[in-house]
């Protein structure tokens, strides 16, 4: 089980770190929902304290267009069910699933994340509504 100290510790020793390399003196942007663990105290201090570094944006409980998670599970759920032999069990599972989100091409999340203007673009045209993404 996820909690907010070990949810802090994967903000500070992998998301600060990579977002530093991709967007090297560039204000950040982050996004996450509105699970326990990402708005426990811990977090919300964490994400205080770098505030200066990384913006982050108050989620739309009901926007999974503007959410760019999405692709990514698919990616994941997509490379899981081609493997030969399919895992067996949830320790399999997790190793599988930890050997591709770290094979998850870069370019791929950077699309995913430049995507973002279009993506509250097209929901703001379609005043909230459904839309391609």
């Amino acid at each position: 089980m996820i909690t907010g100290d070990y949810y802090r510790s994967i903000l500070t020793d992998h998301l600060h770190p990579m977002l530093q390399t991709l967007f090297p003196g560039e204000r950040r942007v982050f996004q996450d929902d509105n699970a326990p663990v990402h708005t426990s105290r811990c977090v919300q201090t964490w994400l205080h304290e770098h505030d200066d570094e990384v913006e982050h944006l108050t989620w739309c409980p009901q926007s999974p267009d503007l959410n760019i998670i999405e692709p990514l599970w698919g990616y994941l759920e997509n490379k899981v069910r081609v493997r030969f032999p399919p895992p067996r069990t949830l320790f399999e599972l997790e190793t599988v699933l930890h050997e591709e989100w770290v094979q998850i091409p870069m370019n791929f999340v950077q699309d995913l994340y430049f995507s973002i203007p279009r993506r509250m673009e097209a929901v703001i045209q379609a005043k909230g509504g459904p839309t391609p993404y």
